[in-house]
């Protein structure tokens, strides 16, 4: 952690402890116009350990097999320049854009604010493109944007049984196979898939919607899954399968997420449940928000296995529906250790007064009696996990919000009433801007129209949510010095009395 001094018009923001480097890593950078202009031209330069910064543009056709483990590709774009990956047509690999396929050899890759479009792969090699294809030990994925692939993300190496997934702050749009004007083709692609060799995945305030071709949003065989505070949004026009589909199984905590059926769909379904063959079989769906936008017959959850699952927890929950639909909370089979507490079953989700469903804001409102401190203490996992939420949603852009419970009593759903804990789902913006961007670490916050009367609030986010400093603003404007600090993505939060905004920055 590290301290603020604020002096004149000077912001001085120093980091202890936060810099690690290794004398042998080197540092490799990517450009459209720089000696190395695809990230493909230092695969076989790089070394184990090394990190690669690649700037922003559009970087066509580069399907690259990697060789090493240990390695970060960072992204260097901004919002209006990303890093893009882009590929037209067939991969000739037959796997993906980024493919790390070798245990041992490939493991622990890190990637960072990079755009995946358009991986694809021939029908005669499965068909099966993916924007990352991983079939090696742990890997771990912050800020990223994967568009128009047959698979977003594509996990599995039968012979790798401990593999880590971390997905945080990503974004998954319009993955799935589909054949040219055919939204109802099925296929085996989706947004992400994890085979049974991953041990544990976590994903983690990231934005699913518009899957295609029968698409699963997030599709499971880990032996251990936590979703965790994600929107997964099927959208109007998106034509998917489950919103999630545990194929076989395990540990599995969903917590605090807003999951939403969209009009069209192929088998309107929230969750299903195919079987119960890993080791664990404990199941956990605590204070998520449902919504169902299909006018027709929809299943919450369809359990295939009629046994063996040990544990079925489903509290304080929000399933909320349009008028008109046959909404089934359970098809297949209803788990024989269903434990069911505190949960909403509304038949019109616009009567709980949710802030503006109109936007996918689903945060409760001072009309919303029915949810509001009607909750129970969701306890613990059978392996200790803590179930009770600790933030809310509100956009994978921007760091989790607290979930703090001040009356003593949990509201149901993914929110908690903001007036009870002071937190601004909805704020106003504060007009200010960050140069230069990307930055060499020192940068300038400029706010417009600053008003000497008012109070303003400075604070600083690390990509993982955290809040790394903070400070109150005396001075339109004021320079903040993270070259101390590590190399990457950070988000700038000046706050107001009633109004907040947020800026990203990339230190490189």
């Amino acid at each position: 952690m590290g301290y603020l001094k604020m002096k004149k018009k000077y912001l001085v923001f120093i980091l202890f402890g936060l810099l690690v480097s290794s004398m042998k890593a080197s540092v490799w950078n990517v450009g459209l116009s720089r000696i190395y202009s695809l990230p493909g031209q230092v695969r076989l330069l790089v070394q184990d350990g090394d990190t690669i910064y690649i700037d922003g543009g559009i970087y066509v056709n580069d399907a690259v097999k990697w060789n090493n483990k240990n390695l970060k590709f960072i992204g260097l774009g901004t919002d209006t320049n990303r890093t893009i990956l882009q590929y037209n047509g067939d991969i000739p690999n037959g796997k993906g854009i980024f493919v790390f396929e070798t245990p041992g050899t490939c493991d622990n890759p890190y990637l960072q604010n990079i755009v995946f479009d358009g991986a694809r792969v021939s029908d005669s090699d499965g068909g099966n493109g993916a924007g990352i294809r991983f079939q090696a030990n742990n890997i771990t994925v912050m800020n990223c944007k994967f568009v128009n692939c047959q698979n977003g993300i594509l996990e599995g190496n039968g012979s790798v049984t401990t593999s880590n997934v971390i997905i945080y702050n990503s974004e998954f749009e319009n993955n799935g196979y589909q054949l040219p004007n055919d939204p109802t083709f099925s296929g085996y692609e989706h947004h992400i898939y994890i085979s049974a060799s991953a041990d544990t995945l976590i994903v983690q305030n990231c934005y699913f919607h518009h899957p295609r071709g029968q698409a699963n949003s997030l599709k499971t065989r880990a032996q251990r899954t936590f979703i965790l505070y994600n929107l997964i949004d099927e959208e109007a026009t998106g034509y998917g399968s489950w919103e999630i589909n545990i194929a076989q199984g395990g540990l599995n905590i969903i917590l605090g997420n807003i999951i939403i059926q969209g009009f069209s769909g192929a088998n309107h379904g929230i969750l299903g449940y195919d079987a119960a063959v890993n080791p664990l079989e404990d199941f956990y769906f605590v204070n998520n928000t449902v919504i169902n936008k299909y006018a027709g017959n929809i299943k919450y959850f369809n359990i295939v296995p009629a046994s063996g699952i040990n544990t079925f927890k489903i509290y304080n929950n929000i399933f909320a529906s349009v008028v008109g639909a046959n909404n089934t909370m359970f098809t297949g089979n209803t788990p024989a250790l269903l434990d069911s507490a505190k949960n909403i079953n509304a038949i019109d989700y616009l009567a709980l007064s949710f802030t503006d469903p109109s936007v996918n804001d689903f945060s409760l409102t001072s009309a919303s009696s029915a949810a509001i401190n009607n909750g129970t203490n969701p306890g613990v996992s059978n392996t200790a996990f803590s179930l009770s939420p600790l933030y809310m949603y509100q956009s994978h852009l921007l760091a989790l919000l607290p979930r703090s419970i001040t009356s003593g009593i949990i509201d149901i759903g993914a929110y908690e009433f903001s007036n009870t804990t002071g937190i601004d789902l909805n704020p106003t913006q504060i007009n200010f801007s960050v140069f230069p961007n990307p930055s060499s670490g020192q940068f300038t916050v400029s706010i417009n129209g600053f008003d000497s009367k008012r109070k303003y609030d400075f604070e600083i986010y690390n990509i993982l949510g955290e809040k790394i400093g903070q400070s109150i603003i005396e001075n339109t404007e004021f320079i903040i010095d993270l070259t101390h600090a590590k190399k990457g993505i950070y988000f700038v939060k000046v706050k107001g009395s009633c109004a907040a905004s947020y800026k990203k920055i990339i230190i490189r």
